[in-house]
């Protein structure tokens, strides 16, 4: 299983290959047809193999990230945000801007919240707003709020027994078997409980800790369930923090781009990592395409 890593200057794929070649890739969203591709915060593209198809664009600049749910594509946004593809149209999602929490979104510095991630189990779609914690709809006709906003949410992940998972800056790694209805906090064996990336692997959740924002002090954890160790494979030091969406797993793979400009694979739920990419520069997302 490959890695593809969007940055500012295009696709980078193990293979070499970029049909994007210096477009500024906002956001990837595989599916088991190939890759979703959101060029500029503007342009959606649908990539199978190495042809990319123009499919539809926002009036304005204004996507940060795209994700899958009942069958049809969604991109989120900043402001926050939320549209869907409905055939060569992307329609705003009008119920989302009358969300119950709201009025209450905001971000520490004054500026609009914005749609960090989105994440599905097939029957709801979660969407986490910076700051504005995470909402949950079946179909986006209606909305209901998760988790307290307050805890400042960075990305949300849901894992293949309906189990989800949310980096928050102020309490840790939080789990919800419920929908998001109640919550737990985990912060056992880590270094700093602000959290970035949450990437759900085989028996495990594997997370980007820092000490804030700009910290320096970036590491990446695997949970077991009961406690955080740190992974094998990594650098000591990074330079910087794993960012939101700059980790992704999908079984015993897992992908995680460093702020040093290093990309490492793991096959193994995380455990151990390899290198296998330098100098990805001003990376937006990783996935790891479905095969």
């Amino acid at each position: 299983m490959h890695p593809v890593i969007g940055t500012a200057g295009g696709l980078r794929r193990v293979d070499g290959v970029d049909p994007f070649d210096g477009a500024r890739i906002t956001a990837v969203h595989p599916d088991a047809g190939g890759l979703w591709v959101l060029v500029g915060k503007r342009d959606l593209y649908r990539l199978n193999g190495d042809s990319p198809e123009l499919v539809g664009s926002l009036e304005e600049a204004a996507g940060t990230c795209v994700g899958g749910h009942d069958g049809l594509v969604w991109i989120g946004g900043d402001p926050a945000a939320l549209w869907q593809l409905r055939g060569a149209r992307l329609e705003r999602v009008v119920s989302f801007d009358g969300a119950p929490t709201h009025e209450g979104w905001h971000t520490p510095w004054g500026g609009p919240p914005a749609v960090f991630s989105t994440a599905s189990d097939g029957t709801d779609l979660y969407v986490s707003v910076h700051v504005g914690g995470i909402l949950r709809s079946a179909d986006g006709t209606s909305w209901t709020p998760t988790i307290d906003l307050h805890d400042d949410v960075h990305q949300v992940a849901v894992g293949p027994d309906g189990t989800v998972w949310a980096a928050t800056g102020m309490r840790g790694l939080a789990e919800s078997n419920d929908r998001g209805a109640t919550w737990r906090y985990h912060t056992r064996g880590l270094h700093a409980t602000y959290l970035l990336a949450v990437a759900v692997v085989d028996d495990g959740v594997l997370v980007g800790a820092s000490s804030g924002h700009a910290g320096r002090d970036g590491v990446v954890y695997r949970f077991d369930g009961s406690q955080f160790a740190r992974v094998s494979g990594l650098p000591d030091r990074f330079g910087g923090a794993v960012g939101p969406r700059q980790l992704a797993g999908a079984g015993d793979y897992a992908v995680v781009a460093l702020p040093d400009g290093d990309v490492f694979t793991s096959g193994d739920g995380g455990r151990n990592w390899t290198p296998v990419m330098n100098d990805v520069r001003a990376v937006s997302e990783v996935v790891l395409p479905r095969s």
